[in-house]
């Protein structure tokens, strides 16, 4: 994980020149209750986690726009990695996994909503980022991991695959 967290899971990071105040954003916590119980999904899990992570810790720290896209953009980039696995290992039981549609819809939402405003900053020099966008990065991430994907993790175990 990136940066240090107070025993409550929040960035530690006096000072810190975006929340002068002492106020903290909360990365999330990767550890194994967050396992979905199909390896190369929860490595891959790991890996968004520990960008979208670094992506909190870089605006926490301050640091300039091109960290930041840079994150930004790798983020993007292994999202669309890490969907295209899931996505083939549905299609693969097409039929058979019966959240297909609204998975395949919550995917297309994380690039809409998400990932298209984060790309946008990147290319507005203009553009804010802030914490209510970051908040719901980390939001939605944890609650897709938690519900579809870990129901989608049950439904691959059933299918033999770990």
């Amino acid at each position: 994980m990136y940066g240090a967290a107070t025993p409550g899971g929040a960035f530690c990071l006096p000072p810190c020149p975006r929340f002068p105040h002492g106020e903290h954003m909360h990365p999330i916590d990767w550890n194994e209750s967050l396992h979905i119980g199909v390896a190369t999904i929860d490595e891959q899990h790991g890996r968004l986690t520990d960008t979208i992570n670094a992506l909190l810790l870089a605006y926490m720290q301050g640091q300039e726009r091109e960290v930041l896209a840079g994150i930004i953009n790798e983020l993007h980039d292994y999202a669309h990695t890490h969907f295209a696995t899931e996505e083939s290992l549905m299609r693969r039981f097409d039929g058979q996994y019966s959240e297909l549609t609204i998975h395949l819809q919550q995917h297309t939402m994380f690039f809409t909503r998400i990932v298209d405003f984060l790309l946008e900053y990147v290319g507005d020099p203009q553009g804010e980022l802030t914490p209510e966008v970051l908040d719901f990065l980390t939001d939605w991430w944890k609650t897709h991991v938690t519900g579809i994907d870990a129901r989608f993790g049950k439904f691959l175990n059933q299918q033999g695959i770990q």
